[in-house]
């Protein structure tokens, strides 16, 4: 029987043990997955319930579809070996409200003739209107002629800006649940998306 030379044995009193959320969030910053973060600790759910805003929703009962990439980070994560103790999807509830309702038409009001002096002031209120207006018009040319060009850069940024968020920020999250390494469970946000 053959012993290894020193510089060749392992030194049990030297090996590290690494909790899962340190693994978890060593492979994050490896593949560059900047959403990854810490979101929450405690035991796993078993129905939707809402906390601080977001509705937290067990993955199996989860009616929206999951991005391929969402599934893909995940199976890195069993891949590598951390043991998940849970999937959840937390849906981001900070919506805007729906705008108010319109208010009633107002009643119509009674037809009757106005007098010569009230017209006479109608048609002068008109013309110092149409002034007015021409004069805010070219205001208004003069601001546009300036501010055109660098609309023209901005307009496809933010198009782009709102197909990507398809017009909303609302943010879902698949959230993994692993050993803390203490004892305790935490939330990690493995994923975002907006739908």
């Amino acid at each position: 029987m053959s012993t290894l030379p020193v510089t060749q044995q392992v030194r049990w009193q030297d090996m590290e043990v690494r909790s899962e959320i340190e693994v978890v969030l060593d492979i994050a910053k490896k593949e560059g997955w900047e959403d990854c973060e810490v979101f929450g600790h405690g035991d796993m759910i078993t129905q939707p319930q809402e906390s601080k805003n977001w509705k937290l929703i067990p993955a199996d009962l989860y009616k929206y579809s999951i991005p391929t990439e969402a599934v893909g980070r995940l199976h890195k994560i069993i891949n590598a070996g951390v043991r998940v103790q849970g999937v959840i999807i937390a849906d981001d509830e900070r919506r805007t409200e729906p705008p108010p309702a319109p208010a009633p038409a107002p009643a119509k009001p009674e037809v009757s003739l106005p007098s010569v002096e009230k017209i006479v002031s109608f048609i002068g209120k008109g013309l110092l209107g149409l002034i007015c207006v021409a004069g805010v018009l070219a205001g208004v040319i003069a601001f546009v002629s300036f501010i055109a060009p660098m609309l023209i850069f901005l307009v496809p940024i933010m198009i782009l800006g709102a197909i990507v968020s398809g017009g909303r920020s609302f943010d879902p999250k698949l959230v993994i649940l692993v050993d803390d390494g203490k004892g305790g469970t935490l939330w990690v946000s493995l994923f975002t998306w907006y739908d």
